[in-house]
């Protein structure tokens, strides 16, 4: 049962939902991914518990009528055989699929002998990167070994809120200070523009920048996608490593924008939370693809959706400035990514 245990171990801590069964040698694991319901049954087989054709039959149907009726694209049925004797089993497991049936049936042996994942040749030899765990767990010589694992937080976002409540509180003061619309009073309040930056010497804008908005329509938008995104991934940070996140975004979404003016030489004013904000997007996709796991209910595949609907929206509006977008996207998952390799060092 140690192998058994240490496989189970995979599906508990990336915290996929457990469904009781009818014995201590099965378990079984269910999560959704890209509107598929994928399940996961470790079988643990022995001369008490053996392998038979007609129960793994038996038991599609069972599975297929008990998991039917959930809104899902595909069920997706993962069978992870462990046993002493693979070669017994092999031929019984290996065959194609029926990509056409509503539960789709899969079937991997772990060879507990060899200590190695056997993925028969007529069988799907991919299923949402769980091959890769299972065979570095195999591989690994230290007993402690596990896949990649966050917990979320209870705390409250205090930072977002923070954030939220020092960009109204600035728009405030500069409406009452001249406007938010006015070009001037966009400048002495520090939106940012190449040569300020570049000729002037005003690196501070790239700072100052990212709490100014151009009129309440931009303050709103951009205030809504903060509480969105920002209450979601700061659960999963502790406050230093969020704040970095935000600041290093939404200065490379600054940066990679006023680069560009520059080189078309476009004397264009630039403000707004939108690069950080497009950061913290870019970190939710890597901390959900990392630890393959939902975060805050989104997962890579919603936030891909979001950023190619938000780049499309941008290119259609020439007021948006899809750059700083996307610079600041790139840098969020950037730093992500470069803190879930220093948590697992």
């Amino acid at each position: 049962m140690k192998t058994f245990t240490k496989i189970c171990n995979i599906f508990d801590r990336y915290n996929y939902q457990i469904i009781p069964t009818d014995s201590k040698k099965v378990k079984m694991y269910a999560t959704f991914n890209n509107s598929s319901l994928y399940l996961v049954n470790i079988i643990s087989l022995d001369s008490a518990y053996t392998f038979s054709k007609e129960k793994f039959k038996e038991y599609k149907v069972i599975t297929k009528e008990q998991f039917g009726h959930i809104d899902s694209n595909k069920i997706i049925l993962l069978n992870l055989i462990i046993t002493e004797n693979a070669l017994d089993i092999y031929k019984d497991v290996n065959y194609t699929p029926d990509f056409d049936e509503d539960l789709i049936d899969i079937n991997w042996i772990i060879d507990e002998n060899e200590g190695k994942l056997v993925i028969p040749s007529m069988q799907v030899n991919s299923v949402i990167g769980i091959e890769k765990d299972i065979r570095k767990l195999l591989e690994a010589n230290d007993e402690s070994w596990g896949p990649k694992t966050i917990q979320e937080s209870a705390s409250i976002p205090y930072i977002t809120y923070g954030l939220l409540g020092i960009n109204i509180i600035f728009f405030i003061y500069m409406e009452k200070s001249g406007g938010t619309t006015n070009i001037l009073n966009l400048v002495k309040f520090g939106a940012i523009d190449y040569y300020s930056f570049f000729t002037k010497g005003e690196y501070y804008r790239l700072i100052t920048s990212m709490f100014i908005h151009i009129g309440a329509l931009h303050l709103l938008y951009n205030m809504f996608s903060l509480f969105i995104f920002g209450t979601r991934i700061e659960k999963y940070m502790n406050k230093w490593e969020y704040i970095l996140l935000y600041g290093l975004s939404g200065i490379s979404g600054g940066l990679l924008s006023i680069t560009v003016d520059l080189i078309n030489q476009r004397p264009v004013i630039s403000a707004g939370a939108s690069g950080a904000i497009y950061g913290l997007i870019g970190a939710i996709l890597v901390y959900s693809r990392v630890y393959k796991k939902h975060i805050g209910g989104l997962n890579s595949y919603t936030i891909l959706i979001m950023f190619i609907v938000g780049i499309a929206f941008g290119t259609m509006n020439p007021g948006i400035s899809n750059l700083a977008h996307l610079g600041g996207f790139i840098g969020g998952a950037l730093v992500a990514y470069l803190l879930t390799l220093r948590e697992q060092a």
